[in-house]
C-alpha cells in the first residue's frame, strides 16, 4: 500500500482529529511546493491560513470539517510559497473515528494539480470568443454587401426587363427580335430572383427564442414533405423521435429552425428523384440536440464541400446558391453550427447540432435520473 500511495501523481494529505498532517506523499511535495519535514506535525491553518490570496483554498478544510461535510469536491487556486499560482481539484473524505462511535477520526485530502489542462481550457475558450468574433464580423460584412448587391441592381434590373417586355410586345413570337428581347428577360428574372435572395439573407430575422419541444417540433416540420417522398418513391423515416417526449425540450426559434429543415430537406429529396431511403435522426442529452438528416442520394463532389455553405456556391443551373448560407447563418446565430457528410454515389448526411449554451433545457441527468443539486 506504501508503495501505492508513493507512486501516485496525485498529492495524498491525511489530518487527524487534532488538526495535525500526519501523513503525505512525494506527489504532495512537488503539487504544493513544501519539503514533507515542513508539513508533517503542522496544522493546515498554521501552513496555509496567513497567505490571503489562498481563502477558498482554505475554506475547504473550515467547511468539510464544521459542517462534516464527509465526500467534498472543488477545483480552487492555490498560491505556491513563491508566489505561483496553480490550478488544483482538491477532494476530501472525512475518515472516522477508531472507535466507530460515529466521531471524525480525521479527514483524507486528495490533490491534483489540473493547470496545465486549465490554462489549455481558458486558450480554447478565447480563440472560440475570437473566431466568434470573426464570424460576426464576417456576418456583418456580408450583410451591407448583401444590401448594397439588392439596392443597386434591383432599379437597372427591373428598368431593363419593363423596356424588354415593352419591346417585345412590338414584335412577332416567331422574330430573332422576339427571341433576343426573351432572352434579356430570361436573365432579368433571374437576376431578381438573386436580388430577392440576397435580401431574404441580409434581411433575416434575429432569433427569438421559446422553449421549444424539439420532438413534437420535427414531427410536426417534417410533415408536409411526406407526400413529396411517397411520390419520388423516398422512404422517410424518424428516429429517435417520441411524440412529447419532456427531455427534448429547448429554447430556439421555431420558425427561423425550421427554414434549416426545409431548405436541408429539399435538397435531400432533390438528390434523390427516382427514388430512395430518407433519415432524420433526433438525439438530445444534457450537452447538446442533434438533428440529423441522412439520404442515399448521388452524394457531393469532394472538392465541392468547403464551399457548399458559402453564398452564390451552387451546382444546379436554375439555382441562386444562398440557401445554404442562409441555413449555416441561422444555425450560427442559434449558437449551434451545421456540417455536411458526402460521398458520390453513397449520400449525403446534414447535422444540425443546438449546443446547450443555445438553450438546451434538459433538467435530468444523462443517465436519466434526477440531475442533484449542487453541493455549497
Amino acid at each position: 500500500m506504501r508503495n501505492v500511495v508513493a507512486s501516485m501523481s496525485d498529492g495524498l494529505m491525511v489530518i487527524n482529529q487534532d488538526g495535525e498532517i500526519i501523513f503525505t506523499n512525494p506527489a504532495l511535495s512537488g503539487i504544493l511546493d513544501l519539503l514533507p519535514d515542513e508539513m508533517l506535525g503542522r496544522g493546515w491553518a498554521e501552513l496555509f491560513f496567513n497567505e490571503s490570496a489562498n481563502r477558498e483554498f482554505n475554506q475547504i478544510i473550515v467547511d468539510v470539517v464544521t459542517e462534516r461535510i464527509y465526500h467534498y469536491n472543488k477545483q480552487v487556486t492555490y498560491k505556491v510559497p513563491h508566489g505561483a499560482t496553480k490550478d488544483l481539484i482538491i477532494t476530501t473524505a472525512l475518515l472516522p473515528s477508531a472507535d466507530q462511535k460515529g466521531e471524525v477520526g480525521g479527514v483524507l485530502v486528495m490533490f491534483k494539480d489540473v493547470s496545465e489542462l486549465t490554462q489549455l481550457h481558458r486558450r480554447s475558450r478565447e480563440l472560440l470568443r475570437q473566431s466568434q468574433r470573426l464570424f460576426q464580423e464576417k456576418l456583418e460584412s456580408l450583410d451591407r454587401l448583401a444590401r448594397a448587391v439588392a439596392h443597386e441592381i434591383r432599379n437597372p434590373v427591373t428598368t431593363i426587363g419593363g423596356l424588354a417586355a415593352r419591346l417585345l410586345s412590338d414584335k412577332p413570337a416567331d422574330s430573332r427580335d422576339a427571341l433576343y428581347l426573351k432572352r434579356i428577360l430570361d436573365g432579368t428574372a433571374r437576376l431578381e430572383r438573386v436580388v430577392e435572395e440576397v435580401r431574404g439573407y441580409a434581411d433575416l430575422p434575429t432569433p427569438v427564442h421559446r422553449k421549444v419541444n424539439l420532438a413534437k417540433w420535427l414531427i410536426d416540420t417534417v410533415a408536409p414533405f411526406r407526400s413529396k417522398a411517397r411520390r419520388q418513391g423516398v422512404r422517410l423515416t424518424l428516429s429517435g423521435v417520441v411524440k412529447g417526449r419532456e427531455n427534448t425540450e429547448a429554447l430556439i426559434d421555431p420558425s427561423l429552425l425550421r427554414q434549416i429543415m426545409q431548405i436541408v430537406i429539399t435538397n435531400a429529396l432533390e438528390a434523390m428523384p427516382k427514388g430512395g431511403r430518407l433519415k432524420i435522426e433526433l438525439s438530445c442529452d444534457k450537452i447538446s440536440g442533434v438533428i440529423s438528416v441522412i439520404d442515399n442520394g448521388k452524394g457531393m463532389n469532394p472538392a465541392d464541400l468547403p464551399y457548399v455553405f458559402d453564398p452564390f456556391f451552387t451546382t444546379k443551373t436554375d439555382a441562386v446558391g444562398m440557401s445554404l448560407a442562409v441555413a449555416k447563418r441561422i444555425a450560427m446565430e442559434h449558437q449551434g453550427d451545421l456540417t455536411v457528410i458526402s460521398r458520390p454515389g453513397k449520400g449525403t448526411t446534414f447535422t444540425l447540432t443546438i449546443p446547450q449554451s443555445g438553450g438546451l433545457l434538459d433538467e435530468r441527468a444523462p443517465n436519466g435520473s434526477p440531475r442533484l443539486p449542487e453541493m455549497k
